[in-house]
């Protein structure tokens, strides 16, 4: 695993009313060219990072409506996950904490 050169920007979690999970990044970061890599049973998957529509403040972060709406960059780790990583342009990987996978 490269090693990243900078810490990544924060980031947090919610799920969707399907309850779909996602991984948010704080919507003043850059996450172009980003992806998610999912370990699923049956394979992996590949998940590009895209700008949509956030609700909440910090990490209360939501996608249900609740609180002020901004954008943020946000990708779907989704329901079979068993573990997944952040992969950079620069092929770097930073695996996902804070969420059970």
């Amino acid at each position: 695993m490269n090693e990243p050169t900078q810490p990544l920007p924060a980031y947090h979690f919610a799920s969707d009313i399907h309850g779909v999970r996602h991984l948010i990044v704080d919507d003043d970061s850059d996450c172009t060219g980003w992806r998610i890599e999912v370990s699923e049973p049956g394979g992996a998957r590949h998940i590009p990072f895209r700008r949509s529509v956030v609700f909440g403040d910090g990490p209360q972060v939501n996608l249900l409506g609740y609180g002020p709406a901004r954008e943020a960059w946000m990708a779907a780790i989704g329901w079979a996950a068993v573990s997944a990583e952040i992969r950079l342009p620069d092929e770097s990987r930073h695996p996902v904490r804070g969420f059970a996978l």
